[in-house]
């Protein structure tokens, strides 16, 4: 193997396909589990990376307004992303970090809901999962109807709905850093 040991050409291999697995495009993954077994995390992924927005253009597109110290931002998600991809396609004006990149394992997307828009949400995309609870408990500002934003599922349910961006957020990353995606 190139003379160099086993198990240096075994990482080297491992190293060049995860390099080219990083290089593919993903959108979002829908939970594979059927509807009956629900798992909390709204069919969303919690891992999605890479170049996430979706370009299909049959995809519906759900007008979404964001609300940031006082300023409404009206904006166009697609269905099946999360609000944080949403958000991240205006980075310029709704500026919601996700500093995990929207893997829930942080609260940089944390996010204000209406009362009737939050119990909208539960009954249609089910519970906050026990790992997005653990994560609101970290966050900045935290209600009674505080979601993470990658964790909600754009829906045409979520037209003319509100949502509120704190005006700070808990990054215990770095201070200051806000995240590009990529």
């Amino acid at each position: 193997m190139n003379g160099l040991p086993r198990r240096v050409a075994l990482n080297s291999r491992v190293l060049q396909s995860m390099r080219r697995a990083q290089s593919t495009t993903i959108v979002y993954a829908s939970n594979p589990r059927s509807e009956n077994e629900s798992n909390g995390n709204n069919g969303l992924s919690k891992r999605w990376h890479g170049n996430h927005h979706h370009h299909d253009e049959n995809v519906t597109r759900v007008p979404v307004s964001f609300i940031k110290s006082g300023n409404i931002i009206n904006t166009e998600g697609r269905e099946g992303e999360s609000l944080l991809q949403t958000a991240h396609r205006y980075p310029d004006d709704v500026a919601l970090e996700g500093a995990c990149e929207g893997v829930c394992a942080c609260s940089t997307c944390h996010v204000i809901l209406s009362e009737e828009f939050y119990e909208d949400l539960l009954d249609k995309q089910g519970d906050l999962s026990e790992e997005e609870e653990d994560m609101l408990d970290m966050a900045y500002a935290l209600t009674s109807t505080s979601r993470l934003a990658c964790q909600i599922k754009v829906t045409p349910d979520i037209a003319g709905q509100e949502i509120r961006v704190p005006n700070a957020t808990r990054n215990f990353y770095v201070d200051g850093h806000v995240p590009k995606p990529h």
